[in-house]
């Protein structure tokens, strides 16, 4: 059994994301979903494991290119989490991290590892991004949460 195929794979593929909403991952964006899905995994799982993202159905379906980026966007998001969350915590009301869901901290998480590592990709176009996963990925309030959080940091 492959790891992907684990329980936790299955409820975000099945359960949290629509039919609807998982045709919207593609190109980029599937990059992108395989990094916040291993960013999700590795905080729900307390590992560190680099090799986790090689595990994500939607890194699976991207392109040679597009999986080295994700792997560095992904190593970069784990080696610097507390530095990533320091940036976070300047830029909300609740100085507590624990209160971010999850997804919502995995999306930001990617989103600043990105800007961080692929300087190819205009910001503007990472925070949109990120806001395009928040609406898949996320609550109701996810996208205008993290919307918010992004460009307060990039002005």
């Amino acid at each position: 059994m492959k790891y992907s195929e684990d329980k936790l794979n299955k409820l975000i593929e099945g359960s949290f994301i629509s039919e609807q909403n998982s045709k919207k991952i593609h190109g980029q964006r599937m990059l992108r979903a395989a990094v916040v899905q291993s960013i999700y995994e590795s905080e729900i799982s307390k590992t560190k494991n680099k090799d986790l993202i090689k595990t994500s159905d939607y890194y699976e379906n991207c392109s040679e290119e597009r999986k080295t980026m994700a792997k560095l966007i992904f190593q970069y998001a784990i080696d610097n989490k507390n530095i990533i969350d320091e940036k976070i915590l300047k830029h909300i009301d609740d100085k507590n991290i624990g209160r971010i869901s999850i997804v919502d901290l995995s999306i930001l998480r990617m989103a600043i590892s990105e800007m961080k590592v692929n300087n190819k990709a205009p910001v503007g176009v990472v925070v949109n991004e990120a806001v395009e996963l928040a609406n898949i990925f996320g609550s109701d309030s996810s996208k205008n949460f993290i919307n918010g959080v992004l460009h307060s940091m990039v002005r």
